[in-house]
């Protein structure tokens, strides 16, 4: 999760909700995406195979078939850069081996896109055009994205979508995955929990020694086994 709740409510133009239905599974952060609505006009887009609470609330609302996600993201890509509306600048100075999407997005015309995903031809170009034209805009998933045979290759396609708009590293854009109601990707990534120490992620020595005595647990004892799978588990860590 590379931004917040508090950042889309303030900065984000549009908010790509896409395999997620935060209305139901995460309501206090859907009710930050209504903020945006409320404080920015930022622009709703929800593409699921179900008509969910989520869309209900959408401004544009996209059916697509289970599983052609990556197929559905180079449809927008076809679009945005036959029209020359990728950030040239941001992809030149910060982006390594574009060359490669843009010759596959070549393939996937509003046509094809649509044959494959469901989705009409016109709503595939009019998406393209919004999150072209609106900046910033942030790109939020869930389980509906990641938890499919081809969920990794879900995962890559939607921050390479970012980068060729330029939305990434800003305030407003990002990738946020909303993994529970208070947060679990954010957890991970700031080191929240209990198997990933901040020492773990290079900090001082001063943080493992700050646990061990909070804990009760030698030091050097801990150093040599926090990662063991079997002692967490006995720990109740797993």
């Amino acid at each position: 999760m590379t931004n917040h709740f508090g950042d889309v409510v303030e900065n984000s133009k549009a908010i790509l909700m896409i395999g997620a239905n935060s209305a139901v599974a995460n309501p206090i952060g859907f009710k930050h995406f209504l903020q945006a609505k409320d404080r920015n006009n930022a622009k709703l887009i929800v593409v699921d195979p179900v008509y969910t609470k989520s869309a209900a609330k959408a401004d544009h609302y996209l059916r697509i078939r289970t599983g052609t996600d990556v197929a559905f993201i180079y449809g927008l890509l076809h679009v945005i850069f036959k029209n020359g509306w990728e950030d040239k600048e941001f992809i030149d100075s910060r982006v390594y081996g574009m060359d490669g999407v843009r010759q596959e997005a070549e393939k996937w015309t509003p046509e094809e896109t649509s044959d494959v995903t469901g989705i009409p031809a016109e709503q595939i170009i009019q998406l393209a055009t919004l999150l072209a034209k609106t900046k910033p805009t942030t790109v939020v998933w869930a389980l509906g994205i990641t938890q499919h045979s081809t969920g990794t290759s879900n995962t890559r396609i939607l921050p390479i979508l970012q980068l060729v708009l330029g939305n990434m590293g800003k305030k407003g854009g990002g990738c946020n995955i909303i993994r529970g109601h208070d947060n679990v990707q954010g957890s991970t990534d700031m080191c929240c929990l209990a198997d990933s120490l901040p020492g773990y992620y290079g900090l001082s020595e001063a943080s493992w020694k700050y646990y061990a005595k909070a804990w009760g647990i030698d030091f050097n004892w801990l150093q040599g086994r926090f990662h063991s799978p079997k002692w967490m588990h006995e720990k109740g860590f797993s």
